[in-house]
């Protein structure tokens, strides 16, 4: 297999008809048996994965040069979701308005070329999956949210804990990253359930209180920053469950991996894969 074919399986899995510009093939290559994957893979893993007879590393945080445009990624994703949830075209316009240019500033000094610069020099086929996998993260964790409402009128957040708990990623999470309920407590009720991993990066506060003014009751997250849940406590009308950040990166991941894996490719999962 080469890696074009590797990410085709993944940009299908993930009902994407591109590579988003948070995702690359650093570095291109043919007749690939043996990947070396995990969420973050850099320098020392590509040189690991040389001295071991790997064909391709293979990394879900994946920082490239094109990251300097993911302002753009992070805008049109945003909005997307937030119209789809009831946020106003006005509204989620102008509370979006200032990402790109944010996000810009976030990478303007970040050296975004050094993994895929040794990758190049070790000619290791090097491939990045950031949105893909982290659709299919979001789209597992959403099916959760909809069992929870199909066998309650009124779920409350342990009843959505419970679905979550199935997952195998989550029961095995470490110790200290487990699903944890940041805003309101296991006897809150859940009301209108969004589930956020997916468009580049989290949803800032402002955004967060778009979709409260729109009626979302509970905001599903991999993780979220202190001020934040500060803030959304101190607002009281809404829930916040942050379920880890490695092990919901490792649920998409894992379904890329498998499914490459069923195409005869040998998969050695390291750097935070639960």
């Amino acid at each position: 297999m080469n890696t074009n074919e590797m990410v085709q399986i993944a940009l299908d899995l993930a009902e994407l008809d591109g590579l988003p510009m948070d995702s690359a093939i650093s570095v291109e290559g043919e007749n690939i048996t043996r990947v070396l994957a995990g969420i973050d893979m850099g320098a020392a893993e590509l040189a690991l994965a040389r001295q071991l007879g790997y064909d391709c590393v293979a990394r879900h945080h994946n920082m490239v040069p094109r990251l300097g445009r993911l302002g753009e990624l992070v805008a049109h994703d945003h909005y997307e979701k937030m119209v789809q949830n009831g946020v106003p075209v006005n509204v989620a316009q102008k509370v979006m308005a200032h990402r790109v240019e944010e996000v810009q500033m976030m990478f303007h000094a970040t050296n975004l070329d050094g993994a895929p610069s040794v990758a190049r020099l070790l000619k290791m086929p090097y491939v990045g999956l950031h949105t893909p996998a982290d659709l299919l993260g979001e789209r597992t964790v959403e099916a959760k949210v909809a069992e929870a409402f199909a066998g309650k009128e009124n779920p409350t957040l342990q009843d959505l804990m419970d679905r979550f708990m199935t997952i195998r990623e989550y029961a095995e999470a470490p110790v200290g990253q487990q699903p944890v309920i940041w805003v309101g407590s296991p006897e809150s009720y859940a009301g209108r359930t969004v589930v956020h991993f997916a468009g580049g990066l989290g949803a800032e506060l402002d955004e967060l209180k778009a979709y409260i003014d729109a009626g979302v009751g509970t905001f599903v997250t991999m993780a979220e920053d202190e001020k934040t849940i500060k803030a959304l406590r101190e607002d009281n009308r809404c829930n916040l469950i942050a379920l880890g950040h490695m092990s919901s990166d490792s649920i998409g991941m894992n379904l890329i991996l498998d499914a490459w894996e069923a195409r005869g490719l040998k998969i050695d999962r390291i750097g935070g894969l639960v």
